[in-house]
């Protein structure tokens, strides 16, 4: 175990139950009339318990079936005996209850080997057995695993066997029961990137954190979120962070906030001594203390997909300097409309220079071809092909294609996927420019959806959309010939990278 890790369970905060002797009726022989047997032994049971509510009181070293906390197994344990502690002295008992009131005191030289045990239990118990008559220092081991999950360990504790019995001064009790209590944190991330909010790459995206709040009282609370260099905090930051208990927003004197926007893109949020004092004010509760972080999108990963995880630090044993308590990620997904212009008579020939503008809705089409120097901020931005910087036009190659890339994924908002149809964010396209030779389509095109297909997330799925196209010619007099122009729109969340879908047309045979 290394020495941080080492310090961690050491300085913890969590609850140490019965810890002291002076909790489970530690008394001098000569508190109790008959004799401590020297040839007797005993066992130390441990209950391991988490997230206790309520206010604590000291054990008594009975069983007791109604100690708060529900059962954590998997726990280990190390026990280790006292040297030169005589429980059959009135010294043994002062120095093991000086022991009991600081640990961290015992002569290294004085501790026995480890016997180490782990509550496999259903109940989170172990039983350590066969105890001869002495004093013993019990210490918890959490796996870096366990950390990570968000459990805060006890500290150290020592106890005797035997103990007074709390219910008859005139007895020993030889087996003895204890219950060390631990707060586990279970953090959770979500991301609100619905409609009215998300739909392209400079849009708004909201993050929030979130946990429970701790079972008892806490010495420290912090957040940490470690953005990916597509998002960012836009100024100023504190209009774009909010830190609540139980749905009430906490005012800037609760907490303070660093933002390294060049140095990690890292936002870390620590409670303030007023702060800690409205979070323990409702400690043992079943609300939430939550951080909420607006962020804006400035660019793409290649594959379309943002995510991001948060961390927080329930107390000083988890400093923010060191590892905290990690979320699970979470995802905004973005994708692409791609586009294949080809003459309808020649599915051969492609179409180069169609110009288009994409849009959140129909009527947004409508309002932008009836008006577009009154509607100029209805167009969607995006990356022509996939690179570059943002455009609101977006114009087919000599080989007829053009990808939209940038728009958010029509069925998954919110970080998960959408199965109604009718709560897709679908897209409409309008084209404002025609092939040479062919007359504009003023209608708008769609609606266009850019599907996550999850039952194969690494294939790019579309739809086609058939539009159209008058070809211009010079009629002779009263007639002319009329070729007809189609061009095909495929809706793609990229999922693999920046990928240009091609989709052709159908065979002539099949559209006669």
């Amino acid at each position: 175990m290394n020495s941080s890790f080492t310090r961690r369970w050491r300085n913890t905060l969590a609850i140490t139950a019965i810890a002291a002797l002076t909790a489970i009726g530690f008394a001098s022989p000569a508190a109790a009339a008959p004799t401590i047997d020297p040839g007797a032994t005993g066992s130390l049971t441990i209950h391991k318990r988490v997230n206790p509510a309520g206010v604590l009181t000291p054990g008594n070293g009975l069983e007791d079936p109604a100690a708060p906390g529900g059962p954590l197994a998997g726990i280990n344990f190390d026990l280790q005996s006292i040297g030169n502690v005589d429980l059959l002295t009135t010294a043994g008992w002062t120095a093991a209850g000086a022991f009991a009131q600081d640990p961290s005191t015992i002569p290294a030289g004085d501790l026995g080997t480890a016997v180490s045990g782990t509550t496999t239990a259903p109940d989170g118990s172990y039983t350590f057995g066969n105890l001869d008559i002495g004093a013993y220092l019990v210490t918890e081991r959490l796996t870096p695993a366990q950390v990570d999950s968000g459990i805060s360990g006890a500290s150290p504790f020592v106890v005797t066997i035997p103990i007074t019995d709390p219910d008859n001064l005139d007895n020993w009790v030889y087996d003895v029961h204890v219950y060390p209590k631990n707060h586990q944190t279970e953090p959770t991330k979500t991301v609100d990137d619905g409609p009215n909010s998300t739909y392209q790459v400079g849009d708004l995206i909201d993050w929030t954190i979130s946990a429970q709040v701790p079972s008892q009282a806490t010495d420290a609370y912090a957040f940490k979120d470690e953005l990916v260099a597509n998002l960012e905090i836009p100024a100023s930051v504190a209009d774009n962070i909010e830190v609540a208990i139980g749905g009430t927003a906490l005012v800037t004197a609760d907490y303070t906030f660093s933002y390294d926007a060049a140095g990690g893109n890292v936002l870390t949020v620590e409670l303030t001594a007023a702060g800690l004092a409205k979070l323990n004010a409702v400690a043992g509760g079943t609300q939430n203390i939550a951080l909420t972080i607006t962020t804006k999108v400035v660019s793409l990963p290649a594959n379309g997909i943002i995510e991001n995880e948060g961390i927080i630090f329930p107390n000083s044993g988890y400093p923010i300097s060191g590892p905290g308590v990690v979320t699970p990620p979470v995802e905004s997904k973005f994708g692409a409309i791609n586009v294949l212009k080809v003459d309808a008579s020649d599915d051969a020939k492609f179409l180069a220079d169609a110009e288009f503008k994409v849009f959140k809705s129909e009527a947004d089409a409508q309002a932008y071809a009836a008006d577009p120097t009154g509607n100029a901020a209805l167009p969607l931005k995006a990356q022509e092909n996939g690179a570059g910087a943002l455009v609101e036009t977006f114009t087919t190659g000599t080989n007829g294609e053009v990808s939209i890339f940038g728009l958010r994924a029509s069925n998954w908002q919110d970080g998960v996927e959408l199965t109604d149809p009718a709560t897709f964010q679908n897209y409409w396209l309008l084209e404002t420019k025609a092939p040479q030779g062919y007359v504009l389509s003023t209608a708008p095109f769609g609606p266009i959806t850019v599907a996550y297909n999850s039952a194969a997330p690494t294939v790019l799925p579309f739809g086609d959309l058939n539009v159209p196209n008058v070809e211009k010619t010079e009629l002779p007099l009263t007639g002319g010939t009329i070729a007809t122009g189609i061009f095909f729109l495929a809706g793609a969340l990229i999922l693999g990278g920046i990928a240009l879908l091609v989709v052709r047309s159908r065979k002539r045979g099949a559209m006669a």
